[in-house]
């Protein structure tokens, strides 16, 4: 990452004339003998000259807010700073384990009597999302504790070890020192990976599995489910709650049972020969069938109204299968993406019923930025099939980008067999954070020989 400083501001100060002698005194000052010259002392070296921060901007965030940036930074606005200023607002970001690299560059600003500045920065990746377990205070509470230490950090915190240290430390310090606390990335949870803090020390793991109270889902289908995330796990409470709301309740869900509720989960020492772990049961009270009420969409605007909905194909008045809803929801965001809303997000609110057994869902997308089609490279022709490729591609600069349509229509090229003995054909599409523009790279490689070329 480039970083730079600016030159500093030049200021021009006008020095007063020295004043003019007389004759008579330059006469004198002919006679008097010369006198030893005075000891000087050497000059003071002036500090830097610092001016004020007038502007101050963050690029490459993605993450992390820009406001959040600049606190953690320690530079604030109307500040006198100079190079050293910026360079401890680098080492503090740095130290803050966000960023892989943070760089800045400053220059004077409009007014000519201050600085405009930019930090570069590139953040740390992956995050992940953190949970406490077996920690002897709320949830809420610990949670506002680690924003009053770390403003930069958010739900989700880079697994370095530092960054972890310093969480364990301020849990600690807020749960007075009586209750040791541990960090580690676990891997064994349902769903993607979260940094888990709780007490330190090994826990019982999860060996038998047996459901109790079932009837609308046979046994075999639960055991199954449910083993595949759970045999090997560790058997906290909070824990097996976790991993059965992840892949039991989703079972019951597809069923319209969405008032189904794990009533009790026990766990003893397994007796079988040879087996070192718990044995689990859990009791499950399945609730009533629930149907589909109303549906709203939200974030739709009104001409597209009519296709979203025929996209969801939610089925009112029938049973709430959430399997299907689900897979309304994937068609839905299946088009917006090919029109170009890359990181188009759907979420979906229940309003139940309980009286009616009905269920009303609210859907509220938001398609986020649109991507457009930029600009197309094609490498492994030569120069007389080069073209033919790209009249093919056609005219699609600055048109929505489907992210599907590269390999469909290398795909098609195969297809219509346009060279013979064709080799692999590759497509990378480089996407354009800063001018959200979708750049292709199609590859031939091993390009046909001139005889075996299609003529176009």
């Amino acid at each position: 990452m480039r970083w730079s400083a600016a030159v500093v501001l030049c200021l021009a100060v006008a020095m007063p004339a020295a004043p003019q002698r007389s004759s008579a005194a330059k006469s004198q000052a002919k006679k008097r003998p010369a006198a030893a010259p005075k000891p000087v002392a050497a000059a003071a070296v002036p500090a830097p000259a610092k001016f004020p921060l007038e502007t101050l901007r963050i690029e490459g965030n993605r993450k992390f807010a820009s406001e959040k940036i600049i606190m953690a930074s320690g530079l604030k606005i109307g500040q006198p700073v100079a190079k050293e200023d910026f360079d401890a607002a680098r080492e503090r970001l740095l130290a803050t384990g966000g960023f892989m690299s943070v760089g800045y560059k400053f220059e004077p600003g409009k007014s000519g009597t201050g600085f405009d500045a930019v930090l570069e920065v590139a953040e740390t990746t992956p995050l992940f999302r953190y949970r406490f377990e077996e920690l002897p205070a709320a949830d809420a509470d610990l949670r506002a504790a680690l924003a009053k230490r770390e403003p930069l950090f958010a739900e989700e915190i880079p697994a370095a070890r530092e960054v972890i240290a310093r969480y364990e430390k301020a849990l600690a310090e807020f749960l007075e020192g009586k209750t040791p606390v541990e960090g580690r990335l676990r891997n064994e949870l349902a769903g993607e990976p979260v940094v888990l803090f709780r007490p330190p020390g090994d826990r019982p793991r999860i060996a038998e599995i047996r459901f109790l109270g079932n009837s609308v889902i046979d046994t075999a289908t639960l055991a199954n489910t449910f083993s595949a995330v759970a045999i090997g796990a560790t058997f906290t409470d909070p824990n097996v709650r976790l991993l059965l709301d992840s892949s039991i309740r989703r079972l019951y869900d597809a069923k319209g049972r969405l008032r189904m509720a794990f009533t009790k989960i026990e766990g003893e020492p397994s007796k079988r020969p040879g087996v070192n772990g718990v044995a689990l049961a859990v009791t499950i009270d399945e609730g009533p069938e629930y149907t589909l009420g109303a549906v709203r969409f939200n974030g739709v605007a009104r001409t597209q109204q009519a296709e979203v909905e025929k996209l969801a194909n939610f089925q009112s008045k029938q049973m709430a299968d959430f399997d299907q809803i689900d897979a309304g929801l994937l068609r839905i965001t299946k088009r917006y993406k090919a029109t170009g809303y890359l990181k188009v997000a759907t979420k979906v609110d229940r309003a139940m019923h309980d009286t009616e057994k009905t269920v009303d869902l609210t859907v509220t997308i938001t398609p986020g930025a649109q991507y457009v089609f930029g600009k197309l490279t094609v490498v492994g022709l030569d120069l007389l099939s080069e073209p033919a490729v790209h009249k093919l591609w056609g005219e699609r600069a600055g048109k929505p980008f489907d992210p599907e349509f590269p390999d469909a229509f290398l795909k098609n090229i195969r297809d219509e067999r346009m060279f013979d003995n064709l080799g692999e054909t590759t497509a990378i599409t480089k996407i354009n954070e800063d001018t959200r523009t979708a750049d292709v790279t199609v590859t031939f490689k091993g390009a046909p020989p001139e005889k075996d070329r299609q003529r176009f």
